[in-house]
């Protein structure tokens, strides 16, 4: 189950009427911080009206996971969404953040049944470096949800919370 980091969020997922603003799922873990997402997001202010939401899945270790073990797994994405979200308030980035389910596709489709996307923007570092379940994320979307998916692949760096 989802949880957003604060109770007002969900008010703010329905705040614009659909059709004001290009609505994009951004789904990121540790590149929920990164300069190469920063940049993408800012890239797509600069054309028009958008509305970004920010799903962070609690990826977890398949031992933790198999044991239902999710406490730090959650403390984690939590974390990671609200340094994703000062990070973006500081480059004046507005969007709205959620902790997802620890399958990012689960967590995407959690996702669109309360924000209607028109797009999904999948943000991972590089393959060597991201979590196996965010391998081939971007291809399982494109099959999965009938959007149009992005991919920013981010490298680590200083503003890349690991």
């Amino acid at each position: 189950m989802p949880h957003l980091t604060s109770p007002t969020d969900h008010r703010a997922l329905r705040e614009l009427p659909p059709a004001t603003a290009q609505q994009v799922l951004i789904i990121a873990a540790a590149a929920a911080t990164s300069q190469a997402l920063t940049a993408e997001l800012r890239a797509r202010l600069h054309q028009g009206a958008v509305r970004f939401h920010l799903v962070v899945p609690a990826l977890n270790s398949r031992l933790r996971h198999w044991c239902s073990d999710t406490d730090q797994a959650v403390l984690t994405a939590r974390q990671r969404a609200e340094q994703a979200r000062a990070v973006m308030a500081a480059h004046k980035i507005p969007l709205t953040v959620e902790v997802g389910d620890a399958v990012p596709s689960l967590a995407i489709a959690d996702a669109l049944a309360r924000f209607r996307a028109d797009e999904i923007l999948v943000a991972t570092l590089p393959a060597h470096r991201s979590h196996r379940l965010e391998h081939d994320l971007v291809d399982l979307a494109r099959q999965r949800f009938g959007l149009p998916v992005q991919h920013v692949s981010a490298m680590q760096d200083a503003g890349c919370a690991a």
